[in-house]
């Protein structure tokens, strides 16, 4: 029998997505998307949960109490974002090991809370366990859309265009810098910590997106847009063709790279932790991008189209196609293919 490090994190999905029982006509979407939909009555919830844990997600002193709340809720808004949904209420559960202090707790709610009021998610409950293990906080995250507002990973289709928000890559390289143990040094440089520390989720940017461009998909870019977008790609039975030029590196990323920007590029599309907006529209709603853009004051930039399912997944530069990977984060099998050494 496989171990869960050789099936990987979404190995383990797929099998237990296999054992499920009857459908129940409520279930709009259910497993495999950012969030599960159920119908209530004439709208639509959506439902996510997601849970950061020291030593997997963060090292001890990486982050502050009040930044890990923050993130901790952040990016499970960054799903519901991704759903086309507003965000409604949480729960927070805090698996609490010896030697936290209540202060601490106190900091953790202060990041909480000031993420929650940004988006006006109210927190509604949750858990607390005592463990032996590190410590964690999961958060169970609920929003609401109406029905023909939700957007799946599964409606991609031939000619789409592919968007993505914001640049990519100084999240990635954020985390580079507090695993090395170096400060910072730069705007750049500090940009790209913060980014890591306290991400920032497009959950007002994406419904603009969704009532003026009318994304066919749509995912957020946590596990870098390498591996993100094949999720897409395998829920539309579809391939795609990036341009290589057109996909926008942050700033401090080519900077980290001394301006070589294939190095750039190759990291900033496998790093992850972005929690920008990836989606697909059609090509009729490509004049509208450059005003949804403006509106939000949020780059939007085209990176490729869609192509058929058996062309694969390519990234085209300076005349060549390469093929790309399912590269990415895997919380099971614990690899990153890209990393820079420091």
């Amino acid at each position: 029998m496989p171990g869960l490090d050789e099936i990987g994190e979404f190995g383990l999905i797929e099998r237990i997505r296999a054992r499920r029982r009857a459908a129940d006509e409520d279930v709009v979407v259910g497993m495999g998307d950012d969030c599960a939909v159920l119908r209530r009555g004439s709208i639509l919830e959506v439902l996510t949960t997601d849970c950061l844990v020291e030593g997997t997600h963060f090292q001890p002193g990486w982050l502050s109490m009040e930044d890990v709340g923050w993130k901790a809720l952040a990016v499970n808004l960054s799903d519901v974002a991704a759903m086309g949904a507003t965000p409604r209420h949480a729960l927070v559960t805090l698996f609490i090991p010896g030697g936290i202090a209540a202060e601490d707790i106190d900091s953790l709610y202060d990041g909480v809370e000031a993420c929650a009021a940004g988006a006006g998610v109210v927190v509604v409950g949750g858990d607390i366990v005592r463990i032996d293990g590190p410590f964690a906080v999961s958060i169970t995250l609920s929003g609401t859309c109406e029905r023909d507002e939700v957007v799946t990973r599964s409606g991609a289709r031939e000619g789409d265009v592919i968007v993505v928000t914001g640049r990519l890559g100084e999240a990635a390289l954020g985390m580079e810098y507090l695993e090395s143990g170096r400060r910072p040094a730069g705007p750049a440089a500090e940009r790209s910590a913060e980014r890591f520390r306290r991400p920032v989720p497009r959950h007002e940017e994406a419904r603009v997106i969704v009532r003026e461009l009318q994304p066919t998909s749509m995912i957020d870019l946590s596990d870098g847009l390498a591996s993100d977008l094949w999720h897409i790609l395998d829920m539309s039975k579809a391939g795609a063709s990036l341009n290589a030029e057109a996909v926008p590196v942050g700033e401090g990323v080519v900077d980290w790279f001394e301006g070589d920007r294939e190095s750039a590029l190759e990291f900033a599309v496998r790093g992850g932790e972005d929690y920008e907006l990836l989606f697909t529209m059609s090509g009729r709603h490509g004049d509208a991008l450059a005003g949804a853009a403006a509106r939000t004051g949020l780059e939007m930039t085209a990176i490729g189209r869609i192509t058929p399912r058996e062309a694969g997944f390519v990234l085209a530069a300076a005349g060549a196609e390469t093929r790309v990977g399912r590269g990415g984060f895997d919380h099971l099998k614990g690899l990153r293919e890209h990393r820079k050494e420091v």
